[in-house]
């Protein structure tokens, strides 16, 4: 009996064995169809046998051979449900890179298996330069020669590949293993780096399943690594780098006569996957912006309301502005509120809340604006005009919201209003307003009278200094008075004091280690000292006019480079993945220094 089970045994394994041994000898190139002058890639040489010898490769006429050929070799038997296959992989791989543009043939390779000598079929490869390449590039897959395509690969998925600035894109890393693939788990991953971008992560959970898709005929399992919303800062191309993953397969192990019965024990084999880079087109904005554009791009409503319309002097009035919609709202500009001339105004109070989606953030933003009026009267506070860039009609937009009739009441000019820290964080609480707080009492010394005779030095100098310190008070109080009438001379004047009101906040964040409240304060910052240095609200303020005044105004190129240098520098940042503490240093070490070099230019 255990003679007749070896027997049966043995002629199972070389049934197994033969039936490999009989299997159709396949050999392939394999190579990119389209690639970008000066981009390095492979090319590789695949046979399903390890009885190949004599390997002849071609020339690579056209290309820089820059490795190779590199040996590769690997066997293993799967069995799915209940049907066995060897896969088999004996491979010899060039390293090139393409020098010149044009269309190449990369001949034929040769292998010997026993007395038969196997080839491949020439393949044409064509060099492309420009945005076409990247297209190309990017809508390809690996092809082979012969049948057959990459059994595991991933790419960066764009949802947009030409975008307008600040216009959102959905990218997403995807992971493709073909059906001969069993996928355990990723290792490791080193994702792309989105340079350019302003980047907020989607939040895809820990149940991720495979999936089933269709990718240039075959059926491939997929699962979604990473997703991102990126928000270009720039215009031009902006290319993504490539990146780089390590991942887990299981591989049933090979035949044998001691293991024939156990099946289902499967060996780990570690594999290297690389991720294409890919690049996308940003295209400035049309032309023809309305000077209530806040770079607000995407589908935005906006409403608007009043704390009060009925005050006296010194109370505390808020508007409170609320833009809700779908695109770029966490960097939108506030809105400018032109209050009356003679009301008192603070640093708007700012709340974003968002959620990322696929067509980009969506939530609301939330905006008070406080000012308090000094004098009595009846006061109206104009619409406010907010303006967008629609990308479903690709056209700009303006809302506008309702304007308010405010009545302001004489006070009675004994209370002290206060302005609470929840309304502003321009000061704690302001003394509005003061009476006699106590009278001195107890003991009292009394001196004798002094008189001033008519004539004398004293009787004459009693008229003399009022009257020279009337007259200097009078000089004083008109040049002040006209100074202060000068509102644009004004800011100017205290832009470096307001700035460094800001820059000390932010010193705060950096000892604190706030990242986000960082950035943020420190843009606020640069802005709001731009905006007063030189004279141009923050709703008009722009990357570019912003150059253009400051090199009206005199500053050097060095200079303006370093401003323009920090604002990217805060933009990227603010939303980007997280910054280095030297970093951080670095930047408001250049903003103070940048700043301080600015108030000492002469303005032309």
């Amino acid at each position: 009996m255990r003679r007749l089970l070896f027997i049966l045994i043995s002629l199972f394994t070389y049934t197994v064995y033969a039936s490999y041994a009989e299997e159709k000898v396949e050999f392939n190139a394999i190579a990119p169809e389209v690639v970008r002058v000066g981009q390095q890639f492979q090319v590789k040489f695949e046979i399903n046998t390890m009885q190949a010898t004599n390997f002849r490769g071609p020339s690579f006429s056209g290309f820089d051979v820059l490795n190779g050929p590199a040996e590769s070799m690997g066997q293993s038997i799967q069995i799915t449900n209940g049907h066995r296959t060897q896969i088999v992989s004996n491979a010899r791989i060039y390293y090139l890179m393409a020098t010149q543009e044009g269309t190449y043939t990369v001949d034929a390779a040769t292998f010997q298996v026993g007395d038969k000598q196997y080839s491949t079929q020439p393949i044409t490869i064509k060099v492309l330069s420009g945005e076409d390449a990247d297209e190309r590039i990017a809508a390809q897959g690996t092809r082979k020669s012969a049948s057959g395509g990459n059994d595991l690969f991933a790419q960066v998925i764009l949802s947009k590949r030409k975008v307008y600035e600040q216009e959102a894109i959905l990218a997403t890393i995807k992971l493709f293993a073909g059906q001969s693939v069993n996928l355990s788990q990723v290792l490791s991953a080193n994702f792309p780096n989105f340079d350019g971008f302003a980047v907020s992560e989607m939040e895809l959970g820990d149940d991720r399943q495979l999936k089933l898709e269709e990718v240039n005929g075959k059926i491939y399992r997929t699962v979604e690594l990473a997703q991102y919303l990126l928000f270009p800062q720039k215009t031009g191309k902006i290319d993504i780098s490539s990146g780089k993953m390590e991942v887990l397969t299981q591989v049933p192990r090979q035949v044998s006569i001691h293991d024939l019965f156990n099946m289902d024990m499967y060996d780990d084999v570690r594999r290297e996957v690389n991720i294409p880079a890919t690049s996308v087109t940003v295209e400035p904005l049309p032309s023809g912006r309305p000077a209530s554009f806040m770079n607000a791009i995407g589908n935005f409503t906006i409403t608007s309301s009043i704390n009060n319309t009925q005050v006296k002097e010194n109370e505390a009035i808020t508007i409170k502005l609320e833009i809700k919609g779908t695109g770029n709202l966490k960097y939108i500009k506030n809105p400018e509120v032109n209050f009356p001339e003679d009301f008192e105004t603070y640093d708007p109070v700012v709340n974003v809340e968002t959620k990322n989606t696929t067509s980009g953030l969506q939530g609301s933003k939330t905006i008070e604006y406080t000012a308090i009026p000094r004098f009595a009267g009846d006061f109206t506070i104009p619409a406010i005009s907010f303006s967008y860039f629609d990308t479903s009609t690709n056209s700009y937009k303006t809302l506008t919201t309702q304007s308010f009739e405010l009545k302001v009441e004489k006070g009675d000019g004994k209370s002290s209003a206060t302005v609470m820290s929840n309304f502003t964080n321009k000061e704690n609480v302001k003394l509005l307003g003061q009476d006699i707080r106590f009278i001195k009492v107890g003991d009292t010394k009394l001196q004798r009278e002094i008189t001033f005779i008519f004539g004398s030095w004293g009787y004459i100098l009693g008229y003399i200094v009022p009257a020279l310190m009337f007259i200097i008070f009078v000089i004083v109080y008109r040049k002040q008075a006209k100074a202060n009438a000068n509102i644009a001379l004004m800011k100017t004047k205290k832009a470096n004091k307001v700035a460094k009101k800001r820059l000390k906040l932010a010193g705060n964040y950096l000892k604190e280690h706030q990242k986000e409240q960082f950035y943020d304060e420190m843009l606020k910052a640069v802005w709001g000292y731009l905006s007063d240095k030189l004279s141009l609200p923050l709703s008009e303020l722009t990357k570019d006019n912003v150059e253009a005044e400051l090199n009206k105004y005199g500053a050097d190129r060095s200079l303006i480079t370093r401003f323009m240098e920090i604002l990217d520098t805060c933009e990227f940042a603010q939303y980007a993945p997280a910054q280095s503490e030297k970093a951080m240093d670095d930047l408001y070490e250049s903003t103070v220094e940048a700043i301080g070099k600015m108030e000492n230019t002469k303005k032309k």
